[in-house]
């Protein structure tokens, strides 16, 4: 029995199948059901084996490439309107909605919170060399699938709508606009023109269809039929300036302590430009060291150790390890046609 090993705590397993041959569940105190959905079998188990102790150990599986509206099978990039989500997969949140639904499962684990090195699916090949499953790439930039969460897991109102807005050369296209929401009903306009108002399921996209035109998308949320959340995407213009931003103002002079800074590439209103890939030259002055650099891009080769980095889709991030003694480092941002940015650390 697993028991033997560590008798302090239950054990469980990830169980892609299998969970009533041969006497794998017996061995276990909580049963761990991967993609239990699959043709509800979590749901008859419980009717069967109505005292087993479950959890939902890996579910969702969306696949979607952060600001990517459209499937590239050459630069391996999914789109996060889930054209090509594995059969097995679920759309983000809905996994959520059946802990709600079956109480009997006692909760999940979201596959998966980042995306991943290795794993690319669907099946791309080079250069694809990242997985796409995270609700966050692995830089811990939010995709859209985030904001299904968000809006699954708390109550303030929340309305999240996309695509961007930048599609120079689709003039006069149809394209389709998603957005996820907690409220009761949404009402998106295009140009200030009104393209229709939703009911929202719970846990469930909503989707329309506008011809593009250069401009701004305003989605507009209800609950008891008072407006309560606004989100709006603007059409930017190119790339001006850069954005630092560290999830730490204070460093510990411990060697080891490290910030991490988002750099955004913005136009010259303050705009992310959703598009930039502009390449990003980093300098540091102080008591700390550059240790690493990233974008989230599945296809990128670029060394994670080089003080350098193109940007994806808008942003970029690069890693700020301490030294053991005390002062002012100051990070330098630099590219070509853009301002340059800069930020200060102070390390203690």
């Amino acid at each position: 029995m697993t028991n033997k090993i560590d008798p302090t705590r239950p054990a469980t397993a990830a169980m892609n199948h299998g969970w009533n041959d041969a006497g794998y569940a017996d061995a276990l105190n909580v049963v761990g059901y991967n993609y239990g959905q699959r043709k509800m079998q979590y749901v008859k188990d419980h009717q069967q084996y109505p005292e087993r102790k479950m959890i939902v150990t890996e579910s969702a599986s969306f696949t979607s490439t952060r600001g990517e509206y459209a499937d590239n099978n050459e630069k391996g990039y999914v789109s996060n309107f889930g054209t090509n989500t594995p059969g097995w997969g679920m759309p983000p949140a809905k996994d959520w909605e059946h802990i709600i639904k079956y109480p009997f499962l006692s909760g999940m684990f979201a596959w998966t919170g980042f995306d991943y090195r290795g794993e690319p699916t669907p099946i791309y090949r080079w250069p694809c060399v990242v997985s796409h499953f995270g609700i966050m790439d692995y830089c811990g930039f939010p995709k859209d699938g985030y904001y299904a969460y968000k809006a699954a897991w708390t109550d303030t109102p929340l309305v999240h709508v996309f695509p961007h807005w930048n599609w120079a050369g689709k003039e006069g296209d149809t394209l389709k606009i998603a957005a996820y929401t907690n409220c009761d009903e949404v009402e998106l306009f295009v140009n200030a023109k009104s393209v229709g108002r939703q009911k929202v399921k719970a846990f469930t996209r909503v989707d329309w269809k506008a011809v593009y035109k250069p401009g701004k998308l305003v989605a507009k949320a209800y609950k008891g039929g008072k407006l309560v959340a606004t989100d709006v995407v603007e059409t930017t213009a190119k790339p001006s300036r850069m954005s630092l931003n560290s999830d730490v103002s204070i460093l510990k002079a411990d060697g080891s302590d490290v910030a991490i800074i988002r750099v955004a590439i913005k136009d010259a209103k303050g705009r992310v430009v959703p598009t930039a890939d502009n390449l990003v030259k980093f300098s540091i002055e102080g008591p700390g060291r550059i240790i690493g650099t990233g974008n989230g891009n599945p296809g990128s080769h670029e060394l994670d150790k080089d003080p350098q980095r193109m940007a994806f889709n808008g942003y970029c991030m690069v890693l700020v390890q301490s030294d053991f003694k005390g002062g002012v480092i100051r990070l330098k941002a630099t590219s070509e046609g853009l301002s340059d940015g800069e930020i200060t650390l102070m390390v203690k």
